[in-house]
């Protein structure tokens, strides 16, 4: 039993001998802190931030400084230039007084505009120059109404004819696919519009319709007035018509 206790004692003497010291240590930084004088620590670092700020302020006067300077040079050599070359056309013009000598050609003189003829020129067409026999033979043929031209289109998988009374639609070896009934009046011009993926019909007194790529969807544009339209074309963003009438403009 004694045993133990001597055991604890040293134990505990041990743990004092320890924890002593560290005690110690922090009462010393806790005086050493109670004795910091906080405003001369902000005051130290804020002479250092003055010093920074003040030799910032330096550099930057300096080069303000040298570019007002060479703004300055700069602008007193452009004028001097001018000045001189006004010195050098007075002396000019006084000279040409005093030799009585100023004629039409000493006071104005241009370079004469020379016209070569040979620089716009028209080439002769001579009918060699289209020989319709090279073209390749047709790949097929389709017969198509005689009372008029027929309006036709295309895009990347069908082509679109006019043959009245019906729309026709062809693939791409020209094999008929669909017929669809026109009801309204003649078609002088049809173009495809990737944005709208559709067909663009163009009619003489019935307006403009769209057509999707399969016909089983025909849809009049409202928005369009009733014109007598001739032709079409598009692009992504603007379709383009213009009237049969003389003069007509683009719409």
């Amino acid at each position: 039993m004694n045993l133990c206790r001597d055991h604890l004692k040293v134990h505990v003497d041990l743990i004092n001998s320890r924890m002593n010291p560290l005690a110690d240590e922090i009462n010393t930084l806790d005086n050493q802190l109670s004795l910091l004088i906080v405003d001369e620590v902000i005051d130290k670092y804020r002479q250092k931030l003055d010093k920074w700020r003040h030799e910032c302020h330096a550099t930057v006067d300096r080069f303000y400084e040298e570019k007002c300077q060479e703004l300055q040079q700069r602008c007193v050599e452009k004028v001097g230039e001018k000045q001189k070359k006004i010195h050098q056309l007075k002396l000019k013009t006084n000279e040409l007084m005093r030799e009585q000598e100023a004629t039409h050609d000493d006071i104005f003189d241009a370079d004469p505009l020379i016209i070569n003829k040979n620089f716009v020129y028209i080439e002769q067409w001579t009918s060699n120059e289209l020989d319709l026999s090279t073209l390749s033979s047709p790949y097929r043929t389709l017969a198509c109404s005689q009372d008029s031209w027929a309006a036709t289109t295309s895009n990347n998988h069908f082509l679109l004819i006019d043959q009245c009374p019906n729309l026709c639609l062809y693939d791409k070896q020209l094999t008929l696919l669909k017929e669809y009934p026109w009801e309204y009046d003649s078609i002088p011009d049809m173009c495809w519009s990737s944005t709208l993926n559709s067909f663009i019909i163009i009619t003489n007194k019935n307006g403009v319709f769209l057509m999707n790529e399969n016909l089983t969807s025909l849809e009049c544009i409202q928005t369009i007035e009733k014109k007598r339209w001739l032709s079409c074309t598009c692009s992504d963003s603007t379709l383009f018509l213009t009237t049969n009438e003389s003069g007509s403009n683009i719409f």
